[in-house]
């Protein structure tokens, strides 16, 4: 399954069990152990146990951290420390988008027709860089499946 699927598909299952779109409220659900620190953001696992450490910092960076992290809980198997760098780049790059997806899910700016940089910056408290970026895979998602030749 493509990243996009993954979000949505956890999009979903979040809002039909109606648990809240905040890092205790993700991380309750999915069984991950959430810890704050200083120095960096990251995800482990330890003895069949999920970890995601947020470094402390204002809380839109702590929420894109964690949904970064959550990336790469739901979409990865390896061990960055072990891979080569190039599989460790692609890695992150994915873990990238997945965020940037689940931070501003397709439903929701569909349902509420989010379709300005403004609209999602204010909806989603996000970043102009962001939006646009999240704009521009919208954008280009609705140009690979248009029915219009």
């Amino acid at each position: 399954m493509n990243i996009e699927g993954k979000v949505n598909n956890l999009v979903n299952e979040l809002t039909e069990n109606d648990i809240e779109f905040s890092v205790d409220g993700i991380s309750s659900y999915l069984g991950i152990f959430v810890m704050y620190n200083e120095h960096i953001s990251c995800y482990l696992e330890y003895r069949n146990h999920s970890f995601i450490y947020i470094k402390k910092d204002d809380p839109r960076k702590m929420w894109e951290d964690f949904t970064h992290e959550l990336g790469h809980y739901l979409l990865h198997d390896t061990d960055q420390r072990t891979t080569n760098n190039m599989m460790n780049y692609k890695q992150e790059n994915e873990a990238n988008k997945f965020s940037l997806l689940f931070r501003m899910p397709q439903q929701i700016i569909e349902s509420y027709e989010l379709f300005s940089e403004q609209d999602l910056m204010t909806f989603f408290n996000e970043m102009r860089s962001a939006a646009r970026q999240r704009l521009t895979l919208l954008y280009n998602h609705y140009c690979a499946t248009s029915s219009v030749s």
